[in-house]
């Protein structure tokens, strides 16, 4: 089952949810116990670390960012 991410605006939380696919859409229940959070879109990054110990991005999570730091795309 997929992790989706979700924000609930009265509490101002983030939280994640396992959920079918088919419920990914639907509003949600945070964990202070409001109701009518929203999925977000989900942020990542994905390192490496080479034999030297030198860590470098993987990949970005942005199609458009050719410099592999989120940060120089405004997103971070």
């Amino acid at each position: 089952m997929p992790l989706y991410e979700y924000y609930c605006r009265v509490c101002e939380s983030r939280f994640e949810l396992l959920r079918s696919m088919s419920r990914s859409d639907e509003s949600a229940t945070c964990p202070s116990g409001h109701e009518g959070a929203e999925r977000v879109i989900s942020v990542f990054s994905a390192l490496t670390r080479s034999a030297d110990g030198e860590v470098s991005s993987v990949a970005s999570s942005c199609g458009s960012c050719t410099t592999g730091d989120c940060g120089s795309c405004g997103i971070a």
